[in-house]
Formats: C-alpha cells, sequence, structure tokens
C-alpha cells in the first residue's frame, strides 16, 4: 500500500521513479529486478508489463533477450526511452503503450518466452488479474515462465496484524494526497495458479511486503 502510493505520486516526476522506489523498498528493488534477470537465457522473447522507466527490460537485454516493454503511461515511457539510451540499448526494446489487457492485439498466442513485472499488478483488481494471468498464459509458449514481484498481505499472525496497523495509519493521508487507495494483493500465488501456471518458487523478502512468483505455463 506505502509502495503503491508513493509510486502513484512520483509518476509525475519519472526521472526520479527508481531513486525513489528505491529508497522506499530498501534497495531490495533493485535485487528482486537482479532475480528476475538472472532467469532470463539469451534469445528469451520477454515481455515487461508495466516496465515503467525500463530498469528491468535493461537487464534482460543484458542477458541476450529480445524485450517488449509495455507500459499506459507515456510520461514513464518517455523516461524509459532516455534510459535506453544513456545504457546503449536504444533500438533492443521494443516500446508498447497500451493497457495490459490488451496483449493479444500485440502478440500471438504462444510468441513469448517469458513475462516479468515488478510492482504493476498490485494496483488491478481480482478479476483483472484473472483476466491478465490467463492472457499472460495464452501468448506463452508451451513452458513459458511467469515472474510477478508485487507487494502481497503477509503471511504470518503477527505481521498481518502489525501490517493491518500501519495500513489504518496511513489510509486518510493516503486518500487525501491521492483520491484512492491500494492494498496489497491476497493470495497472489493462488491467482497465478489458477490461471492455469504451476508456480515453481516464491521468494519472500525480509522486512518487506514484496514476493516474488515464478510459475511456468502448464500444459492444456
Amino acid at each position: 500500500m506505502l509502495m503503491y502510493s508513493w509510486m502513484v505520486w512520483v509518476e509525475h516526476a519519472p526521472e526520479r521513479y527508481d531513486v525513489s522506489v528505491r529508497l522506499l523498498t530498501g534497495g531490495r528493488i533493485d535485487k528482486v529486478k537482479d532475480e528476475i534477470a538472472s532467469g532470463i537465457l539469451p534469445g528469451d522473447k520477454v515481455l515487461d508489463i508495466g516496465c515503467g522507466t525500463g530498469s528491468l527490460a535493461i537487464k534482460c537485454v543484458a542477458r541476450g533477450a529480445q524485450v517488449t516493454g509495455l507500459d499506459i503511461s507515456e510520461s514513464m515511457l518517455a523516461e524509459c526511452r532516455k534510459n535506453l539510451k544513456r545504457s546503449g540499448t536504444e533500438g533492443q526494446v521494443a516500446i508498447l503503450k497500451d493497457s495490459v489487457t490488451n496483449l493479444r492485439a500485440h502478440f500471438e498466442p504462444e510468441s513469448l518466452d517469458v513475462v516479468v513485472s515488478t510492482m504493476v499488478v498490485g494496483e488491478l483488481s481480482k478479476p483483472y488479474l484473472d483476466y491478465i494471468f490467463r492472457e499472460c498464459r495464452t501468448v506463452l509458449k508451451p513452458g513459458g515462465r511467469i515472474m510477478i514481484a508485487d507487494e502481497v498481505w503477509p503471511e504470518g499472525p503477527v505481521t498481518r496484524i502489525l501490517f493491518r496497523i500501519v495500513m489504518a495509519i496511513m489510509w486518510m493521508p493516503q486518500f487525501a494526497i491521492l483520491r484512492r487507495a491500494f492494498f496489497p494483493i491476497r493470495e497472489l500465488r493462488s491467482i497465478i495458479a489458477g490461471a492455469g501456471f504451476e508456480i515453481v518458487s516464491k521468494r519472500t523478502y525480509p522486512f518487506s511486503t514484496i514476493q516474488l512468483i515464478e510459475g511456468r505455463k502448464l500444459d492444456a
């Protein structure tokens, strides 16, 4: 919740976005993206949902992947293009400005090897997530993988209680600033599995609500 509040706020200044998110997560977001990139193989066709400033896409290109970055925010994509140019990867990442709900308008069924996303899907309701992950399954090749990192509800009873207290304290100022509230995802692992993926791994990061789920497309 706190993560999304800040992310929406800094979207108005995308040049400060990566630094802001890095500070808010205590540097964990860099580790998350490094771990995702480490699972990318040379030649993989990768879709980065909500690519933002392009930091994860650049890491995937460095692993030898063919990357498409998808985002609905033109300001974030403008910053992404700048970062691609600075990193020398301009022209190596295809940029799409569109909603994640329109994947099949851009990708043929079974055309991608990997779908990745960091701190994006938490903005969406469960019905949208069910639909989007099913669409991800459709555009992935047999055995294709999905790696999703986002804020989730804590699984331990004590941490869950403490988190509820923090949420209650922060709800009012969050809504006053943003005119909307964000909540961590409940049962992210189950939602991904329900869309037709075998859960390969789950990584929870200490002292944070960030979780990284990797799934593999199940045969029909």
